[in-house]
């Protein structure tokens, strides 16, 4: 009788441990999501403003300045930006009629 109450406590006490371990687990790895997706998103943050500094300044070329505005409208940037780009979209054929 002692025997089987022993047995039952350490299969208890291991399911205990191994439910424990799992939700640890779990946690650690809805944390490293959340981290890894705020992450992305600094990344993200980061790359629309290079790409709106690269479109607003003047001292880039146009041909550069253009191909900033695809890829920040492309990631989903808008707003004055976009209407910049826009803009510089329609000196682009007259850049190139000067070139030629």
């Amino acid at each position: 009788m002692a025997n089987n109450i022993i047995l039952i406590a350490s299969v208890l006490t291991a399911l205990g441990v191994i439910i424990t371990t799992a939700i640890k687990i779990y946690k650690f790895i809805r944390k490293w999501e959340k981290w890894v997706e705020e992450q992305s998103e600094h990344a993200l943050d980061n790359y629309l403003s290079i790409k709106r500094l690269t479109i607003m300044s003047h001292e880039m070329p146009l041909s550069e300045r253009i191909a900033a505005g695809e890829k920040y409208i492309k990631y989903g940037g808008n707003g004055e930006v976009k209407h910049k780009y826009e803009e510089l979209l329609t000196f682009l054929p007259n850049e190139n009629k000067i070139n030629i």
